[in-house]
């Protein structure tokens, strides 16, 4: 039923692929690999590499667990609960940083970046709402 017209968990499943694919694989790689040149081109001021690779590899592990929970025949209550939470803490996190003044260094791309990073994060915490509110996934 994953693949066929009448999947109820299309817009879900799509939002998983793009949030895994840009989010977890992405920015998971980025900060794993840690190229220091390029993040402090874009205006990042990163502190402990340490740290900027252990968020490296969370999302990496996040992004590879949503892309296998987007192929799933049937999505499950705890898929979307966690995505909700994930994705909600990622947005509030960057919000939270926004508003403190902790991203006044960046440049035009790295805002860019930021706002890629937050529309996704944000529309995958928002988007599987509905599903849970009308049951489908329990």
């Amino acid at each position: 039923m994953a693949y066929t017209f009448i999947d109820h968990y299309r817009p879900i499943r799509a939002m998983l692929r793009v949030d895994a694919l840009v989010v977890g694989l992405g920015l998971g790689l980025v900060l794993l690999i840690h190229p220091v040149d390029m993040l402090t081109g874009l205006g990042f001021g990163m502190g402990s590499p340490l740290l900027s690779r252990l968020a490296g590899s969370a999302l990496l592990g996040l992004g590879i667990g949503q892309l296998l929970a987007a192929a799933e025949a049937d999505l499950r209550a705890g898929t979307l609960v966690a995505a909700i939470i994930s994705n909600g803490l990622l947005a509030a996190s960057l919000f939270v940083a926004y508003l403190s003044g902790e991203l006044t260094e960046l440049t035009t791309w790295g805002y860019l970046l930021l706002l890629v990073l937050f529309v996704i994060s944000l529309l995958s915490a928002v988007l599987p709402i509905p599903f849970l509110r009308r049951g489908i996934g329990l």
